[in-house]
């Protein structure tokens, strides 16, 4: 739905914004979807595979694409983090893959959140890119499975080719991003 629109959302996005060419209309560039598994790790150092395996099932399901596996780059003896061990599992998503995800988020996820209540200033950074955050992933209907064994939380991170504010604000409100501002 959100794929076949998106040229005449980016046409009136042109008319709004007072640009002479479509090409300088902002979209979105790409999308990071993180799960970190850091505490899970080093809490339960036996079962590190099995969340690893577990992190990695949800983030496919989620994304539709096969995620990242990101280590600790250095040791850090306060977190009981040592150099190597893994820490996050990302994927990062553009093109059509993110449009379908964007639709997905939109649509499923973001209705089903009981702690989201709109975009605020705080979920939008000086360009105007888009940072939510949620304790659980099961908000996407693809992460329910009996295979899951922990609970873990989602971090998404949508970026927009503008480099001012308003317009990537006026882009996620196009999108149909509720926004609250």
């Amino acid at each position: 739905m959100l794929r076949e629109n998106f040229n005449k959302i980016l046409l009136e996005l042109k008319e709004e914004l007072k640009k002479d060419n479509i090409l300088a209309v902002p979209r979105p560039i790409r999308g990071i979807v993180n799960i970190g598994i850091g505490k899970l790790v080093t809490s339960n150092p036996e079962n590190k595979d099995k969340i690893i395996e577990d992190a990695l099932y949800v983030l496919s399901m989620v994304t539709g694409q096969k995620p990242k596996v990101v280590s600790a780059r250095k040791s850090v003896a306060g977190f009981k983090l040592k150099k190597g061990t893994p820490v996050a599992v990302l994927v990062t998503l553009r093109g059509k893959k993110l449009l379908d995800f964007i639709e997905r988020l939109l649509t499923y996820a973001l209705p089903r959140s009981k702690e989201f209540k709109g975009i605020t200033n705080k979920l939008v950074d000086n360009k105007g890119n888009l940072n939510l955050g949620f304790r659980d992933v099961n908000i996407f209907p693809e992460a329910f499975s009996d295979k899951i064994r922990y609970n873990f939380g989602i971090q998404i991170t949508l970026i927009g080719s503008s480099k001012k504010k308003e317009e990537n604000l006026r882009l996620w409100s196009k999108l149909g991003f509720p926004m609250k501002l």
